[in-house]
């Protein structure tokens, strides 16, 4: 059976919101659901249990199923446990996902502070590789209002050890989490590190048993979520892949570069359709933080990114293995990173010719919409088919370098397929390897209501 897991941020609180909000963490009570994507043109069976959150020191949870369905092939399933009346009305843990054919999943996560500037909201991928050396490449512990949770899910078959190795200027000690049992997930976050003042770094986690992980960047006075998923030290590579870079208005992009090897790292970026070139150094196992749009470049980098308009992609290229996250964040009204997404760089090995991105809205609900940007692994045209679930037929496309598809936006390559209020996947085919993202936004909404996931291949 394949596996995908899937687990919440500060927990999954079902229904009438009738948690309090506790004293740590960013403010609300907050909510998980998940869309499915078969990847085959057979129907799968799934079964999805839940598994309660592990607070040390914990019993063992075998597991409880919430649903047992089948979806068509290639066709989509969504869940959303307010809608589930058999399920509990507050719950906090984990849930992973069994199937006879092979699964993408996207996960959201928003508070219950929905038309307010505290609402935040994020996405991840549903996560099928797990490893037991995962590397976390943005880390934030009491810096300012900013900081991190990470949740750690033992992904084995036996009780787990686990140690969180900070790194970066100012990194404090180790976090163990002893006999963390299957399936059942462990929550640290740094603003309860007693050890960690103005933080701004990376994390290696190891293990006993292979892990998924899921890293929320919060502010604690509420409005900002930013998610991304742990990266395992296999997907570590000297050609990492960043699509739907952006600096353009008051949105920019920032990232953290991790060199997870004890030599220098001696980098360089290139970004599509433009000239700018950035290159500079990484220290052994240490990390880099650039956000070129209001100037942080590390010591002794040299050339500048693009900032002015651009909307494009970039390439980085090390002499040493190297991990990198990157955000994207609105400086507009509200402050910066009012609206932010969070997404991992891709390993030249992560392309493919056929991506599912399993979760695309129109319009949906309260005026939901998904955009997704495709990068070209090497460069150059590819011919792209987008098939979308539950609609016939499929919509073709010729791109060069990158490309970011907007189903609302007339002109753009993807507008006129989908009809307003689908929420569903799509699946990209290409001649040449790709890399997708996408990112979901509420029109007009208020507060943090954007949200990153990756694009997932089907290979």
């Amino acid at each position: 059976m394949k596996k995908l897991r899937v687990f919440g941020l500060v927990a999954i609180l079902i229904g009438v919101f009738l948690a309090p909000v506790n004293a740590q963490g960013p403010p609300g009570s907050w909510t998980t659901d998940f869309t499915v994507l078969n990847l085959k043109d057979q129907e799968a069976t799934v079964e999805i249990k839940r598994f309660a959150e592990c607070e040390p020191p914990c019993t063992a949870d075998t597991g409880t199923v919430i649903t047992t369905t089948v979806i068509p092939a290639n066709g989509s399933f969504y869940y959303n446990p307010i809608l589930d009346p058999a399920f509990p009305a507050t719950f906090g843990g984990s849930v992973v996902m069994s199937s006879n054919q092979p699964l993408a999943a996207t996960v959201t996560v928003g508070n219950d502070k929905s038309g307010s500037s505290q609402y935040a909201s994020d996405a991840y991928s549903g996560i099928s590789e797990v490893s037991d050396s995962v590397f976390l490449p943005i880390i934030m512990g009491n810096l300012g209002v900013w900081n991190t949770r990470i949740a750690v899910q033992n992904a084995g078959s036996a009780t787990a050890d686990v140690t969180i190795h900070y790194i970066g200027t100012g990194a404090p000690a180790d976090t163990v989490i002893s006999a963390l049992p299957p399936n059942m997930v462990a929550l640290v976050d740094q603003q309860e590190n007693a050890g960690m003042t103005n933080f701004n770094g990376s994390a290696l986690v190891t293990s006993s048993q292979p892990l998924a992980i899921v890293v929320d960047e919060y502010k604690s006075s509420g409005g900002v979520l930013v998610s991304y998923i742990g990266v395992p030290s296999t997907d570590a590579d000297t050609t990492v892949y960043m699509p739907g870079y952006i600096a353009q208005g008051v949105w920019q992009t920032d990232f953290t570069i991790v060199n997870t090897t004890a030599n220098t790292a001696t980098v360089s970026l290139a970004f599509s359709g433009a000239t700018n070139v950035l290159s500079g150094t990484v220290p052994p196992n240490g990390s880099a933080y650039v956000n070129a749009f209001i100037g942080v470049y590390p010591d002794g980098w040299t050339g500048t990114a693009p900032t002015v308009g651009y909307y494009g992609a970039a390439t980085v290229t090390s002499n040493e293995d190297i991990v990198i996250v990157y955000n994207e964040a609105n400086s507009g009204t509200g402050g910066a990173g009012n609206f932010a997404l969070g997404y991992v760089g891709f390993p030249s090995a992560a392309g493919s010719m056929n991506v599912a991105m399993p979760l695309v809205m129109y319009q949906y609900s309260t005026g939901w919409d998904t955009t997704f940007s495709v990068q070209v692994i090497g460069g150059g045209v590819a011919n792209l088919t987008l098939s979308y679930a539950d609609i016939t037929g499929s919509k073709t496309a010729v791109i060069t370098d990158s490309y970011t598809f907007n189903p609302s936006q007339s002109g753009n390559q993807a507008y006129g397929h989908v009809p307003t209020g689908y929420i569903g996947g799509v699946t990209v085919t290409s001649d040449k390897n790709i890399v997708v993202i996408g990112d979901q936004n509420l029109t007009g909404g208020v507060g943090d209501t954007s949200a990153g996931f990756p694009g997932l291949s089907m290979q």
